[in-house]
């Protein structure tokens, strides 16, 4: 038989279940697998974190061509599988005729540093020349 949820747990999951994440939170309850601590979340009404129109914006521009692991760079807090439903929602499929190292080596710099400005993740350079965001990568 499992074991119930303590008050503390619980605390846990309501004080920082949405601004820190499933990973965090996990983390921090010893003994309690993802799947448990989603499960509880669920069962105490705690909805997990909200995607920002940053996020979106990094998918939209980098997915298809980098991929999961390339965007998780600009969101450490979430899973690569999170990325991926978060896509699929959105519409957005990656080209399955790249692989891990063919997305490294096509690297699109600027497209990434447009997205980056664009988001906040990256400060906007004095120097930037006039038209850089309507740059477009060859492809």
């Amino acid at each position: 038989m499992a074991r119930r949820w303590s008050t503390d747990e619980d605390k846990i999951i309501f004080d920082h279940y949405q601004d820190r994440g499933l990973t965090w939170v996990t983390s921090q309850i010893e003994g309690r697998s993802r799947g448990a601590v989603v499960k509880r979340a669920m069962q105490l009404g705690v909805k997990g974190r909200h995607w920002t129109a940053r996020e979106d914006y990094v998918i939209r521009t980098c997915y298809q061509q980098y991929g999961t692991e390339y965007c998780r760079r600009y969101m450490l807090h979430r899973t690569e599988i999170a990325i991926m439903s978060r896509a699929r929602r959105l519409g957005v499929m990656r080209d399955r005729g790249l692989t891990g190292q063919d997305r490294i080596e096509t690297h699109d710099e600027i497209g990434c540093m447009q997205a980056a400005i664009k988001t906040g993740w990256m400060s906007k350079p004095s120097d930037l020349p006039e038209g850089f965001f309507e740059l477009m990568a060859s492809g």
